[in-house]
């Protein structure tokens, strides 16, 4: 597996654990910077996919 695929993956389940969380002890500042980081590494992964392909 590729660095990239297991840190997305950890980074994942981190999130999906926020699920076990009560609503009340999230933040919403804290939700956002969190959604705010998986789409920045999710587009990242992304982007780096695609210049490898294209090489």
């Amino acid at each position: 597996m590729d660095v990239t695929q297991i840190t997305i993956g950890i980074g994942l389940l981190a999130v999906s654990g926020l699920t076990f969380v009560g609503p009340s002890e999230l933040d919403s500042a804290v939700l956002s910077v969190l959604i705010g980081t998986a789409l920045l590494l999710g587009a990242g992964a992304l982007f780096r996919t695609l210049a490898r392909e294209t090489q």
